[in-house]
């Protein structure tokens, strides 16, 4: 599938076909049990003083008991002074229990009893002469589920292309943490299909919103938004209509151990739907841009991106790093165009740039490299969920990213305290190096390892911080806002807003909205530009921007600069009243426009930050610039814009700010 403008998804299709158990008496319950049930307190302070559990309450050994334990069997540890008296003095409640052993070493006897043992536990737990007690929880190997697909193909060394995940030791991590309800990856794509067998349960919903009742019961400015929202068709409706969003939220958090299909990366975790495309399979810049603030504001721990082109966007960057100053790891696909070549979100710095590899280690034929690639991950023939029931295998770093969401939604599930950017250290400093030493173009830091990445988190049990205060949120359109374009749609009366230069006039060939748009280039060798020169208010405190950009491309030649590779080109700056560069906007070319002649219009945005609005307040007047060229080749690529924007407002917003070293 070829890719429009920016947004393209992001993937190359592939169809294929197709306990050990030991009761150990010693500290068995500590590799065994996750970590929100966990209960490795042998060399704790007494049970009672904690504040997270209350292990003297029958329910929560009800609920621990759901743990595969030995039948009847419990471990009791007494305090040194208790232990070590001529006789043994054990409770009333043991009168009955029948000694299997004794373990001198830790003060601890093994008993068999013959009653109801959660209540039986909550009371010991509260005898001030037992230091604890637990269930004699079941010690396996490693953690390996039932889920059939992920038995003979994601675990399967035996085959072709099989065993991909074994070389991220995931059933290693799995034994320190399968993820957690609370954390959320939210799915940027084409939706995720609500209905599967494998998913459906994992589905985030909107707790401010009542379903189905026609109201933006939560005040979020959308309607019924339960799932998640669907940007690209401006609805409710999120269920996936392409395939693509659905494999993805698959890899990231299908639901492990049902004896159905695969086990997700972090079974455990919750996935946000969030639609940025429309049929056939575009997306546009706007859509995206807001669909990551909303996963921000909405509450997303996680955001994956496996989407993608060539073409960069200021807007986008803002938006990416809008969601990690607000507590959000971001994780994009480092794109299928199997060259070293920018591709956008992952080249942004904020983001995680993720390259694909085989099942074997070896880089994926289709995966880009470049100077912004961070870390690799399976990405070759990885099964997933099929929107359309079933399952199927899929390549593409579309498939890689969401290996390295889940493993983020499991870091954070082991230590929700940790900043995006502590995330990222840990996936990149436990990656295991591949290609040339240290970090290389290829596979960056190296192919990810699940367990060693979670054995350099510092477990946290406190109580889960709140991400962000919920009065914390982006406004894409300013309130009591002042347009300051003037004949931004280049309707009557544009030759008079509008100085043109060189290949650059009005036509009604195609338009966005009305009936006109601005024409540039559009021949060999052709250059055209145009500008508007706008005023900026003294008490300029929130601005947004936005454009509608088209390109009908009859060219495929690209050129050797891997940050902007098209020979034939359209970039959009702001500048200052006499032409000299502030802010690039946008650099898109025909490397970006891979369909026919004809393409649908995309949508640029940009919520200007903080110290963007600082850089503004400079200026009384500014140019909104735009300059199309188109290469000495014969073939030619006809760029349009339309329908420009540019809002400004002296009231203040809580806007995306930069990253700041």
């Amino acid at each position: 599938m070829s890719h429009f403008v920016r947004l393209a998804i992001e993937f190359n299709m592939h169809f294929r076909g197709a306990r050990l158990l030991a009761a150990l008496t010693l500290l068995a319950f500590f590799a065994v049990m996750p970590r929100d049930l966990a209960t490795t307190r042998a060399f704790a302070p007494k049970p009672a003083s904690s504040k997270a559990i209350d292990f003297t309450d029958p329910s929560y050994w009800r609920k621990a008991l759901e743990q595969p334990h030995a039948d009847g069997e419990i471990l009791v540890a007494y305090p040194p002074a208790v232990f070590s008296a001529p006789t043994l003095k054990r409770p009333e409640r043991l009168a009955k229990a029948q000694t299997i052993e004794t373990i001198p070493s830790l003060n601890m006897v093994r008993y068999r009893v013959a009653t109801d043992m959660a209540p039986l536990l909550a009371a010991l737990n509260a005898d001030p002469n037992i230091e604890f007690a637990e269930p004699n929880y079941l010690l396996f190997p490693s953690f390996s589920p039932n889920d059939p697909y992920y038995i003979q193909y994601a675990a399967n060394d035996s085959i072709a292309g099989g065993g991909y995940l074994n070389r991220i030791n995931i059933e290693q991590a799995w034994d320190m943490t399968r993820g957690a309800p609370n954390i959320i990856v939210a799915i940027i794509d084409s939706g995720i299909a609500l209905d599967h067998e494998d998913i459906a349960d994992g589905l985030w919903q909107n707790p401010g919103e009542i379903p189905d009742n026609g109201l933006d019961d939560d005040g979020n400015g959308l309607v019924d938004d339960v799932y998640g929202w669907n940007f690209a068709a401006e609805s409710p409706n999120v269920d996936d209509w392409h395939g693509h969003g659905s494999h993805v939220a698959g890899i990231v958090a299908a639901r492990m151990n049902n004896g159905r299909g695969i086990a997700g990366i972090a079974p455990k975790t919750k996935v946000m739907a969030v639609g940025v495309f429309s049929p056939p399979g575009f997306g546009t810049f706007a859509d995206e841009v807001e669909a990551i603030l909303y996963a921000t504001d909405m509450g997303a721990s996680v955001i994956n991106l496996s989407l993608g082109s060539t073409a960069y966007s200021l807007g986008e960057q803002r938006a990416v790093e809008y969601a990690v100053r607000h507590g959000v790891v971001v994780v994009a696909a480092a794109g299928n165009n199997g060259r070293e070549i920018h591709h956008w979100p992952a080249a942004h710095e904020a983001a995680i740039a993720v390259a694909a590899t085989t099942a074997t280690d070896q880089r994926a034929s289709y995966s880009n490299m470049g100077d912004y690639i961070d870390v690799a991950a399976p990405g070759s023939s990885i099964w997933s969920l099929n929107r359309w029931g079933g399952y199927v295998a899929n390549s593409g770093t579309s498939m890689a990213a969401p290996h390295v969401a889940g493993l983020a939604a499991l870091v954070l599930a082991r230590n929700p305290t940790l900043a995006p950017a502590e995330v990222r250290a840990i996936i990149e400093n436990s990656a295991t190096d591949l290609g040339a030493q240290g970090w290389d173009k290829a596979f960056g830091h190296g192919r990810i390892d699940a367990q060693a990445a979670l054995e350099a988190v510092p477990p946290y049990q406190g109580e889960i911080p709140p991400r962000m205060p919920d009065w914390l949120r982006a406004q894409v359109w300013p309130p009591l806002c002042t347009e300051r374009v003037a004949s931004g749609g280049f309707e009557n009366g544009a030759n008079e807003s509008w100085t043109l230069t060189g290949t650059a006039a009005f036509t009604d060939t195609v338009a966005a909205e009305g009936k006109r748009s601005l024409f540039l280039a559009g021949a060999p060798a052709a250059q055209g530009d145009a500008f508007q020169i706008v005023s900026l208010p003294a008490d300029l405190n929130a601005a947004t921007l936005a454009f509608a950009l088209r390109a009908e491309n009859d060219d495929r030649d690209l050129g050797d600069d891997p940050a902007a590779p098209g020979r034939d080109f359209l970039r959009a700056w702001l500048r200052t009243r006499d032409g000299e560069p502030l802010l690039e906007l946008l650099r898109a070319g025909n490397a970006n426009f891979n369909l026919a002649t004809g393409l649908p219009w995309d949508r640029y945005l940009h919520v200007f930050s903080a110290d963007e609005l600082t850089l503004l307040r400079e200026h009384e007047e500014i140019q909104i610039w735009f300059y199309a060229d188109n290469g000495p080749d014969p073939a030619i690529t006809r760029f349009f814009v339309d329908d420009v924007r540019f809002c400004t407002s002296g009231r203040p917003l809580y806007l995306p700010l930069t990253l700041q070293e």
